[in-house]
């Protein structure tokens, strides 16, 4: 039966991604931008180009099947009947125009088709039901809390976001997902980036993976004007990626390559100008762009306990002024865009680079600009790897206390969430280069890249640097580089602030 439906999966996949791109995968009605940013529409889907894109997709397909060590913890032979057991999601409504849900209706959407045959797979498979309940996303805390503390058992797994997620730890209401029985967390199905720096006290109480999409769709990524980048002179940056060699250095050579008053008197930004810039993006990529340097607040000591070491660490200093250097430039280099005209400005060419959430991507796919994408850039080449940072607030997998059947729970989400990372990632992955990207393999190996390095550093959702993140952020819009005063200023509420989260941290065995 599973493959049939299989089947079923690609045949509709192959009659979906005809228009995928073309399609808008966002509702901008509901998406907080403007329905008309200045942005034009493309007349016509090119049909050719697009078959010519399904047949090399549906081979990426064939394969993605990813080598487990053990296929029976994900996919068993015999696989136990849970007597239509059902299986019930907590989960948030609609938030930020991102695609988060989890058991949608078949509207006949490219990905809701995609997550309902997922969904009937693992149904058939295990005799259950998959039911998603939804709260307003600022409600999802408060309303597990009350839940949990009530010990009615009514949800198997919650989606919470992270930083309203972490005060609720402390209550002991949450499981560790480390303990969890056939939950197989090391595997690439789930974020090792954001695991490896979210374990406290050698315990997992929440993370991130392929099954909800919110923490793709929230990552920060590079996108580049590939008709800009032509027009320059310049080799396509996808072999920098790929070699290791994608850092701030080169990005100063292109960004330097693309600012161009064109007879404006200055590079202050005018919408009706002509001066072209490097790089465009909005107030909040300081913290995103620090994380891809390899630059954080905290590191673990010897005995793997988080400490604040920003005012001791030489390579934290070293980005920062890297980054105050480059975002409080007037040179054209890089230029601050508003919320409401960013994209527009990218769109229109007069930025060469945009470095947005991937959630933009189907927008920036509806206009007639052929663009490419690229993970963020790494400090230098000796940086071990490229680092990819989520929003801040990602909805987070985690399992209420009240759950006492936490094997059958471990089995079914691992489960759904293999099926996820093997047959909708692709589909994602299409939906997010599109017919139109000229270069189609890079992009899907660069999106493959943003994938296996997406992480959340730790200090986030605890809040445990929030002030002085703020502060550093501000001047380095204003581009300076004397940072020692603000970080002294700061550094003791800090370092409190880490002390207070592992005084209050459950202890092993402590949860009921």
């Amino acid at each position: 039966m599973t493959k049939r439906i299989f089947a079923l999966m690609l045949t509709a996949f192959m009659l979906f991604s005809t228009v995928a791109c073309g399609k808008k995968a966002v509702d901008r009605e509901n998406s907080g931008l403007e329905p008309d940013m200045g942005i034009t529409e493309p007349d016509s889907v090119d049909t050719g180009t697009a078959q010519t894109t399904n047949s090399a997709l549906a081979d990426f397909i064939d394969n993605f099947v990813p080598v487990t060590e053990d296929e029976s913890s994900w996919n068993p032979e015999d696989p136990p009947d849970f007597g239509g057991h059902e299986f019930k999601f907590l989960n948030s409504s609609p938030i930020h125009s991102m695609y988060v849900y989890l058991a949608p209706d078949a509207t006949g959407d490219f990905m809701d088709e995609s997550c309902v045959l997922r969904n009937v797979i693992a149904q058939e498979k295990f005799n259950i039901r998959i039911i998603e309940e939804t709260q307003p996303f600022e409600e999802l805390a408060s309303y597990a809390q009350t839940l949990i503390q009530s010990g009615d058992q009514v949800y198997d797994a919650m989606y919470i976001g992270c930083t309203d997620l972490t005060p609720l730890i402390s209550e002991n209401l949450f499981v560790d997902l480390l303990e969890v029985p056939l939950l197989n967390i090391d595997k690439v199905w789930w974020d090792q980036q954001f695991i490896q720096r979210n374990i406290v006290e050698d315990q997992l109480f929440y993370t991130t993976s392929d099954l909800n999409l919110m923490a793709f769709d929230s990552v920060w990524a590079m996108y580049f004007n590939e008709d800009m980048m032509q027009d320059l002179g310049l080799e396509f940056p996808y072999e920098l990626v790929l070699d290791g060699k994608w850092t701030m250095e080169e990005l100063n050579k292109y960004a330097k390559a693309a600012a161009d008053l064109n007879g404006d008197s200055s590079f202050e930004y005018d919408a009706s100008g002509l001066a072209t810039y490097g790089e465009v993006s909005v107030a909040g990529i300081e913290n995103q762009r620090l994380y891809s340097l390899g630059a954080e607040y905290v590191e673990r000591n010897y005995m793997g306990r988080y400490e604040f070491t920003a005012h001791e660490n030489e390579n934290f200093w070293d980005a920062w002024v890297a980054l105050s250097t480059y975002f409080g430039t007037i040179d054209g280099r890089f230029l601050y865009g508003g919320e409401d005209d960013f994209l527009e400005i990218f769109a229109n060419r007069r930025a060469l680079f945009l470095s947005a959430e991937l959630k933009y991507a189907p927008i920036i796919c509806d206009t007639k600009n052929a663009f490419g994408l690229l993970p963020q850039p790494k400090y230098d080449e000796e940086q071990d790897s490229y680092e990819s940072s989520v929003g801040g607030n990602v909805l987070s997998f985690c399992i209420p206390a009240t759950n006492k059947e936490l094997a059958r729970t471990g089995l079914i989400v691992d489960y759904l969430t293999y099926e996820s990372y093997r047959s909708i990632l692709p589909r994602y992955y299409d939906t997010h280069t599109g017919y139109k990207a000229l270069t189609r393999d890079e992009s899907c190996q660069c999106l493959e890249i943003i994938r296996n390095t997406k992480g959340l550093e730790v200090s986030v959702p605890f809040g445990w640097t929030r002030e002085l993140s703020d502060e550093l952020c501000s001047l380095a819009r204003e581009g300076r580089t004397e940072i020692a005063s603000t970080i002294e200023t700061y550094q003791d509420a800090c370092i409190a602030a880490i002390d207070k989260t592992y005084a209050e941290y459950p202890t092993h065995g402590k949860q009921g």
